[in-house]
């Protein structure tokens, strides 16, 4: 917790990302950041702008796209996701540490594989990281 603090307090940018369940978490942790004064936002808020890239580039390009765009190396990059094997979370860690961007990973599947257990948890962390903010 205390690396994923510091990564935020430095940050010029959060942009957050996740799939299914995982993308409700990234926009509520964003919407937790911005309350606490730290700029951040969830690169699946505008659903206009995900659907255009899904529909003229494919869904894996959701996240890319808009980094390619938006994100400069100070920024900071989290992504939640149970496990971290989706294209469009691959292709924008990739992209972000091109771009020199920081990155934080949330805690992935290791033998348990129950989505629930670890949905739960991300949002469990991310009250946590946002209260000690």
């Amino acid at each position: 917790m205390k690396e994923l603090i510091k990564l935020i307090k430095e940050a010029r940018f959060c942009w957050i990302i996740g799939n299914g369940g995982s993308c409700s978490t990234a926009e509520h942790f964003a919407t937790d950041l911005v309350k606490k004064g730290y700029p951040a936002i969830a690169l699946s808020s505008n659903t206009a702008l995900i659907t255009m890239i899904a529909n003229d580039y494919g869904y894996a390009e959701i996240f890319i796209k808009q980094l390619q765009v938006y994100a400069s190396k100070d920024d900071l990059l989290i992504t939640i996701s149970c496990s971290g094997t989706s294209s469009n979370i691959v292709f924008a860690l990739s992209l972000a540490k091109q771009k020199g961007l920081k990155t934080y990973e949330f805690e992935k599947f290791t033998k348990d594989r129950d989505f629930g257990k670890l949905e739960d948890k991300h949002l469990k962390f991310a009250h946590e990281v946002a209260k000690a903010l």
